[in-house]
């Protein structure tokens, strides 16, 4: 493996690591470093604290600026993998040597690691749409470099008192950007301007249809005691499936239980490695047929994710049904863990709904 390309890029990031910036940077600050490769924006933030609490993560174009915002808007901060899976997008972390699989521990062992080192060590992770982080591929490399290197700047700057991300009233869709500009000899030159990104204008929202008879159905329903949880979970990666470059696709399950009893009614499953917007737009539908089976209308529905949030609550509105988002009970995990191993047993072609 060659380890030139390494070296600058834990270079880049001790270098980070060591301007502190979560003593200048909050959660909820985004910038952005363009790619001097195809001149796209790659939008980062920072999350955790110093030492192994520290992470950057940065997704790619409009899109990705789209997902970071709902990182900040997520109640549960620490489940992010649906968006995470849902752009492009690259990851750096601080962490113990524990933490680190054999391909970092391989890369670290032939660096040379900075007198100051304190022990947590870069990992770096490629976040691809429909599939789990893995390894970087060569060429992002040089891309999570860059973005390293002028979050560096960016992070100084800030720090000497000559640039600020505080929002300006009225410029609220303005970014702080390190944009980049090569000449004829490839030298790549650096400056900061800020950019304007209005979101509701880049990324127009689709008007959701729905089985209007279907619809009135159930609106006709008496409305019952029962409440309802949407839950969209992430089977465990099936390695056998990996790609040449080691990810493994993941595959999505949308669960919808009683609230109460946490007793599962049906679930919709992915195709391996399929694309979480459009597996998101089908679960209205799969939500309006387990209404229809239902006899009462549920009072209440209660997601955790912001993006279930989004793609359920005209439609439950329209039903009359309440919603409730908020983080779900820590014990729901082990539910969840049984019953991701039990659909991962049933045998027939994918997608698939499952009734209970």
């Amino acid at each position: 493996m060659e380890q030139l390309p390494y070296q600058a890029l834990y270079a880049a990031a001790f270098a980070f690591l060591a301007a502190r910036p979560w003593d200048t940077l909050s959660e909820d600050d985004v910038f952005a470093v363009q790619n001097p490769e195809d001149g796209e924006l790659q939008f980062a933030r920072i999350t955790g604290r110093e030492g192994d609490q520290c992470e950057l993560t940065i997704f790619s174009g409009v899109r990705g600026l789209d997902a970071l915002w709902s990182l900040s808007n997520t109640p549960d901060k620490t489940f992010v993998s649906d968006i995470c899976c849902d752009v492009s997008g690259l990851c750096f972390a601080a962490v113990p040597k524990g933490m680190l699989d054999s391909v970092d521990r391989d890369i670290v062992a032939a660096l040379t690691l900075p007198e100051t080192f304190d022990g947590n060590y870069p990992v770096f992770r490629s976040l691809r749409p429909g599939y789990y982080p893995a390894h970087l591929k060569p060429g992002e490399i040089g891309l999570l470099t860059q973005v390293l290197n002028q979050a560096t700047v960016i992070v100084r700057e800030i720090q000497g008192g000559t640039l600020s991300l505080a929002v300006t009233p009225g410029q609220e869709d303005d970014y702080v950007a390190r944009l980049s500009s090569k000449n004829e000899q490839g030298v790549i030159a650096w400056r900061t301007e800020r950019v304007t990104m209005v979101l509701d204008e880049l990324l127009p929202r689709p008007t959701p249809t729905w089985n209007g008879e279907l619809q009135a159905a159930i609106t006709a329903k008496p409305v019952g005691p029962q409440e309802l949880r949407l839950e969209l979970l992430l089977a465990p990666p099936d390695l056998s499936q990996a790609d040449e470059d080691g990810a493994a696709p993941v595959t999505y399950v949308f669960l919808v239980s009683d609230h109460r009893s946490r007793k599962p009614l049906c679930a919709q499953i992915a195709v391996p490695g399929a694309s979480l917007p459009e597996f998101r737009q089908g679960l209205p539908v799969v939500l309006l047929e387990l209404l229809e089976r239902l006899p009462k209308r549920p009072r209440r529905v209660h997601v955790e994710l912001l993006s279930l949030q989004d793609s359920m609550a005209e439609l439950l509105a329209t039903l009359g049904i309440a919603l409730a988002q908020h983080a779900m009970p820590a014990e729901c995990e082990q539910e969840q863990a049984v019953l991701l191993k039990q659909l991962a047993e049933v045998d027939m072609p994918l997608p698939a709904t499952l009734w209970f």
